[in-house]
């Protein structure tokens, strides 16, 4: 017997369920009031990434004569056209999504879900909708304080910010995490004095501090100002703009200010706790490790769930929830490898533990460290800007971490990401061959630092004892 799956959400948790469940002979109904795509598609991750390709390339164009090109003219960025841009590139996914949801019969049904049970969903306009199992999958938004929503106008999160008809001079953000990061160097290409206000002593805290502090020197390097140490507690409308008060006093102002502070899970409204489903302390949906919540047949998936707000960690949570939902083999996933992106100038990609976190679980750590500029393809680039970090365990050899900043990061760690999932030692990097001359010879120059036999670097005299034990 065919079984019936209804997803409320329609983000890149509830359309890979959609697509993964009707893949495996399921019938699917997939309810979602807006565009299919979600925050990601439409606020998050593509439009914020098209504005850094834009940026990536005016940086390399007001580079243009240290490759030897003379351009006549300046190039400035036009804003207007760059939405245009973006907007096409979120229109042309869209379409994408919504011809492969008709190609896998999934029945999309415009309104909002209200959970009854772990097999019931009302609709307004549509009833109620019975299936044998459902998955929530209705993603996060942005938090606003109250006490920061001075002027929605010129108070915004990231929601709002591609809404702009123009760019402010001076832009405030608050917050130090990927969302607050991102924005600043985007900002700031596009030639807007940024101002970054965060609670930490660093930018992006959860990264490995050696490579949070390549991005905190890169935007010193750029203008960036970066007030550190500083919980704002409120925002203020003054004629001009707006000031952020922290003590009652004001630490700093801008025309316009982004709120990035982190998200919440968007649970409300939904009949939840009136169904009996556990929420957590931010009202996050509680799960097992398939995505189960505390009612039969009832799962939960992406950022609702609060475990890990990464839409590639919702996709592929979405294939675990379909896959137990339909009695398919499967086993939990292991989080704690699930890489990071995070598109920064230049950009990061990072798996695993950090060399702090390694430490503190317990771990004798030996890291190995490379700079980009040791390399030759990245001199042949001029994309000189960063390193390979691995972190491995000293004595059994384990790789633990891998860390990377630089141009095509975010591409280049999948590498890692396959080892840490089979358990691998860093010599599993250092005795497989890496083409010349490529960005990631980085990692393989990394691995062998680790073990004290980095070919381009200074050779150590003497191994140290980390070296000896992992050799």
């Amino acid at each position: 017997m065919t079984k019936h799956i209804v997803i409320v959400g329609g983000g890149p948790a509830g359309y890979v369920a959609a697509s993964h469940a009707a893949a495996e002979g399921a019938q699917v109904t997939l309810i979602d009031p807006h565009p299919l795509g979600g925050t990601c598609l439409h606020r998050g991750c593509i439009p914020t990434k098209t504005l850094v390709e834009v940026c990536n390339l005016l940086d390399k164009m007001r580079r243009a004569e240290s490759y030897g090109l003379h351009m006549s003219g300046t190039v400035e960025p036009d804003w207007p056209a760059i939405r245009a841009k973006a907007g096409k590139v979120i229109d042309l996914l869209n379409t994408g999504i919504n011809s492969l949801m008709a190609d896998r019969r999934v029945a999309h049904v415009q309104g909002r879900g209200r959970i009854l049970d772990g097999h019931h969903v009302e609709v307004a306009g549509h009833g109620v909708i019975e299936a044998d199992a459902v998955l929530i999958c209705t993603g996060s938004s942005p938090i606003l304080p109250e006490s920061f929503d001075a002027d929605r106008a010129r108070v915004v999160t990231s929601d709002d910010l591609l809404h702009w008809d123009t760019l402010p001079r001076f832009l405030l953000i608050v917050g130090d995490g990927v969302v607050a990061c991102e924005y600043a160097f985007i900002m700031n290409a596009l030639g807007v004095q940024v101002t970054l206000v965060a609670m930490g002593e660093r930018p992006l805290p959860f990264i490995d501090s050696d490579i949070s502090a390549i991005v905190q020197r890169e935007m010193r390097r750029r203008g960036i100002e970066f007030i550190n140490k500083c919980a704002v507690e409120s925002l203020m409308a003054i004629p001009d703009g707006v000031v952020a008060l922290a003590d009652d006093k004001v630490v700093a102002s801008a025309e316009r200010v982004l709120v990035a502070i982190g998200r919440r899970p968007n649970t409300q409204g939904m009949g939840l706790e009136e169904a009996g489903v556990e929420l957590g302390p931010r009202g996050e949906i509680v799960t097992n490790g398939f995505m189960q919540t505390c009612l039969d047949g009832l799962y939960a998936v992406g950022d609702v769930n609060g475990r890990l707000a990464l839409a590639h960690a919702a996709s592929a949570q979405a294939r675990l929830a379909v896959d137990h939902a339909l009695g398919v083999e499967c086993a939990p996933l292991d989080e704690s490898i699930i890489p990071w992106a995070v598109f920064t100038m230049p950009e990061i990609g990072c798996v695993g533990m950090t060399e702090q976190r390694a430490i503190e679980t317990g771990h004798a750590v030996s890291a190995g460290r490379f700079d980009l500029r040791g390399l030759g393809k990245a001199q042949a680039m001029s994309e000189l800007t960063g390193m390979a970090k691995v972190v491995a365990d000293r004595v059994s050899g384990r790789l633990l971490g891998v860390h990377i900043i630089g141009a095509h990061a975010s591409d280049m760690v999948h590498e890692a990401a396959v080892l840490l999932r089979q358990g691998a030692t860093v010599h599993a990097i250092t005795q497989t061959v890496h083409a010349h001359p490529t960005l990631s010879e980085a990692i393989h120059e990394a691995a062998e630092d680790a073990l004290g036999q980095a070919v381009h670097k200074p050779m150590k005299r003497k191994k140290t004892h980390h070296a000896e034990a992992l050799s």
